[in-house]
């Protein structure tokens, strides 16, 4: 066990099969070799929150149980969105100490890890999510909600939507590259409860959605622009849509809207459509606007930003910026101090 350098290499020297989810901004699954690079700190974690990367990892034996075992966690990053390697080695003492080498053999501990800093707990809903991708990815069956979550959105108004579980929203949402999935979703979304509407439309951030569908929440929530949830919950659904410009023109009209001045719907774009701020004039126009609504949530929006790899150079550019607003120089100004403090 003194040999083992890597959370993957414990896995496999365990004799267990993994799949790794990265779960920092939405749930997306990650090849094992681009795991081991992460965590090797070979390359920078593609989708960091609050400077961690964060997993879900899980993991089985074909030949000693049936058994699905799950570790949700989180490994702290450097400065330049790499994985402090020597966090990760305590995290690997941690798990050798508790467990030793043979994970699937210690009936008693069945995976579990004791209290410690680098596990978290995801919200319900994550866990619905992960439930059911881990379980498309496994290519079991969906769970036992899901029948129910059918009925529902086939007949809403023959069905109290309280007795439908979250747990079967998410499956109903894992089902969306199938055809039929997404058109029940579009046929019958305006009439289902608006609780179950925005446990769906969380679900869906999970998942590459075509452009058919893309266009039809666009177009739905573009009927209610007036109501903030809907836009929320839209923008939510919208975040892996295959759809990049369908998505990139509903964003311009809300940074164009009053929500251009709404801090949720800012904090929403920063977490879930960063991509689109690759674009200068985008990224322009929505740091500005940030920095007049609040200067220390602009900077910790910076801060956290300038971590993804996908626009770490645009955004270390904004520091360069010449002729900056009054307000993004003192946003400047207040990621500086912050640094030498």
């Amino acid at each position: 066990m003194n040999q083992i350098s890597s959370i993957s290499e414990f896995l496999l020297h365990a004799g267990t099969e993994y799949r790794v989810f990265d779960m920092g901004r939405t749930i997306r699954n990650i090849d094992s070799q681009t795991f081991l690079d992460i965590e090797n700190a070979s390359i920078a974690a593609p989708y960091p929150r609050q400077q961690h990367a964060w997993f879900g990892i899980i993991f089985y034996s074909r030949q000693l149980s049936r058994e699905h075992y799950i570790w949700f966690v989180k490994l702290p990053l450097d400065e330049k969105g790499l994985v402090m390697t020597a966090t990760r080695d305590h995290f690997l003492q941690i798990i050798t100490d508790a467990l030793g080498a043979q994970l699937e053999r210690n009936k008693e501990a069945q995976g579990r890890l004791p209290e410690n800093p680098y596990t978290f707990v995801p919200n319900q809903q994550q866990l619905a999510d992960f439930n059911s991708i881990s379980r498309t990815a496994l290519n079991l069956p969906p769970s036992e909600y899901y029948s129910g979550a059918l009925r529902y959105f086939t007949q809403p108004q023959m069905h109290n939507w309280q007795e439908v579980a979250l747990q079967g929203i998410a499956d109903l949402a894992a089902s969306v590259r199938r055809k039929d999935a997404a058109q029940l979703i579009i046929d019958h979304l305006p009439t289902v409860a608006p609780q179950v509407q925005q446990a769906l439309l969380s679900s869906l951030e999970n998942h590459a959605i075509d452009k058919h569908l893309s266009q039809h929440l666009v177009k739905w929530a573009e009927q209610d622009f007036t109501n903030s949830l809907t836009v929320q919950w839209t923008l939510r659904a919208l975040s892996q849509s295959v759809a990049k410009t369908v998505v990139q023109h509903f964003i311009q009209r809300v940074l164009d809207s009053e929500y251009g001045s709404n801090a949720d719907i800012m904090l929403l774009i920063a977490a879930r459509h960063w991509q689109l701020l690759s674009n200068e004039d985008t990224l322009r126009q929505y740091i500005n606007q940030l920095a007049v609504i609040d200067t220390e949530l602009c900077a910790s929006l910076y801060s956290d930003l300038v971590q993804l790899p996908d626009i770490r150079s645009q955004m270390l550019a904004v520091i360069r910026w010449p002729n900056r607003s009054p307000a993004l120089t003192q946003v400047i100004g207040h990621l500086f101090s912050g640094q030498q403090q």
